[in-house]
């Protein structure tokens, strides 16, 4: 009898622990989501930081065939992210006491005509690119302070991307055929850009104040978002990376959610685009809604993830994609934070939310790269295992991609899958009136094509949310296929 006892006892113990070390291992694989399980690390080299006359002396990213992106079989994941950050100080370096992209840089509306910033950025765009009613504002408080305001936009390009445009655009508008396999070249570069007149912030401080000219009226405007976009050897498809200003909206929190079941978004505190006494749904960040504040970020440094059953745990998983989340996120994260601790001034409020590429690994040379982007078209965003997207898979910017983080139209956030993951190329690829070039993987370009057609602006706007929206669906209905 004795002996009976201590083997039941035995036993049970045996099962306490077990049960113990599964939950233990579900934990640990909740925390990777979180705080990623990699060990290696992405770091922010010293010389990015030289100070020289009390100003910032950030070197330009080498991109060229002398780049580590000139040999395909040893480029990482993290050399994307390092030149995305690399760019962005490059481009925040102070030139005669303003940034550098706007000393230098050209700005263009979004049919790709020279704008006058002499008397400041000029800004007049509000729709974002997923339709043309997809707009931000701050709230609307009941004392009224600080007001309610719009978020506007700005587009720059660098010299080439510019001289690029105005070359082959004429040529695209008599026969698009005659530019497929055309590319921009290395060094080409466009920055999106997003603002909102300073007075609508409770505490503008800390945000990259400048001269700004809203629908021709004269104001001070805070930065609040930046795309950089540009192209590195072997990557004609541009590097998409994307900069935020610290703390804009509150996050998603994923533990309060369910495989079955959305989390709804409080705030015990007031962000510049949720005011602390709403609730918010997926129906806040859908396209289309008409709901133009109160929105929320869904997943952090662009990398999807998902909520799932363990056992009888609620656990959070990275998402399966074509990369991997778990290195993708560490390295965006440890690289953020090698910057926070070198970096200094007003810039160092702004954090980097990740960047999109795609792997051109086998396709050695531009012809045979141009030539891969066109045979994917519409099919360029696709990030199902096995594909070739890189980098964070669902890229956004809280600001800019506001209202598609988990597609065009969401029913619920549980619910989104790999199969309608949306990220920049679900807008941006080479397909324009059924003729395939990689320059029209640039909105400008195609804006620019267009208004030599005779197309105004508001319809070229409109013309670019029906081909998003009949791409996304066509690739729905392709990917539900197979």
């Amino acid at each position: 009898m004795k002996t009976t006892k201590m083997v039941l006892l035995c036993i049970l113990l045996t099962s306490f622990f077990a049960c113990k070390k599964d939950y233990k291992e579900e934990k640990e694989n909740y925390t990777t989501v979180n705080k990623s399980s990699a060990s290696s690390e992405c770091l922010a080299p010293a010389n990015w930081f030289t100070i020289v006359n009390n100003t910032r002396q950030t070197p330009p990213p080498n991109e060229g065939p002398t780049s580590v992106f000139a040999n395909n079989a040893t480029v990482t994941n993290c050399d994307f992210h390092q030149w995305s950050w690399q760019k962005f100080l490059w481009l925040t370096n102070e030139v005669n006491g303003k940034p550098q992209f706007i000393n230098n840089l050209i700005q263009v509306n979004a049919a790709g005509q020279r704008l006058d910033p002499s008397n400041g950025i000029v800004l007049t765009d509000t729709a974002q690119a997923s339709g043309s009613t997809d707009i931000l504002k701050t709230p609307t408080y009941t004392s009224g302070v600080p007001k309610s305001a719009t978020v506007y936009y700005s587009i720059f390009m660098d010299k080439l991307l510019y001289a690029t445009m105005l070359k082959y655009g004429p040529i695209a508008k008599k026969d698009p055929s005659q530019v497929k396999g055309i590319t921009f070249p290395v060094g080409a570069l466009e920055l999106k850009t997003s603002w909102i007149d300073a007075s609508a912030l409770k505490d503008p401080s800390t945000y990259f104040v400048t001269q700004g000219v809203i629908n021709g009226v004269k104001t001070k405007v805070a930065l609040l978002g930046m795309h950089v976009v540009g192209i590195v050897e072997n990557h004609p498809e541009f590097v998409w990376a994307t900069f935020e200003h610290e703390n804009l909206a509150p996050a998603y929190d994923w533990s309060k959610a369910t495989p079955t079941t959305d989390a709804p978004v409080t705030s015990t505190v007031d962000y510049p685009f949720f005011n602390k006494t709403s609730t918010a749904t997926v129906t806040n960040i859908t396209s289309g809604n008409g709901i133009y504040t109160d929105v929320f970020s869904v997943y952090k440094y662009g990398v999807p993830v998902e909520k799932a059953m363990k056992g009888s745990h609620n656990v959070q998983l990275f998402m399966q994609t074509s990369q991997n989340g778990s290195e993708n996120l560490n390295n965006i994260r440890t690289i953020n934070e090698s910057v926070k601790k070198q970096l200094t001034g007003i810039w160092n409020n702004y954090f980097y939310n990740g960047s999109l590429w795609i792997n051109t690994a086998g396709y050695n040379g531009t012809p045979a790269q141009a030539a891969l982007l066109d045979s994917l078209s519409y099919d360029l965003s696709n990030s199902a295992p096995g594909k070739l997207t890189r980098g964070s898979t669902s890229a956004y910017n809280i600001t800019m991609e506001t209202y598609v983080q988990v597609g065009f139209s969401p029913s619920s956030i549980h619910g989104n899958s790999v199969s309608n993951l949306v990220n920049c190329f679900s807008c941006h690829n080479t397909s324009d009136n059924n003729s395939n070039s990689p320059l029209f993987i640039s909105h400008v370009f195609t804006g620019y094509v267009q208004n030599l057609q005779g197309l105004n602006r508001t319809q070229i706007k409109d013309k670019h949310v029906k081909e998003i929206v009949k791409q996304f669906n066509l690739r729905a209905k392709l990917r539900a296929k197979k």
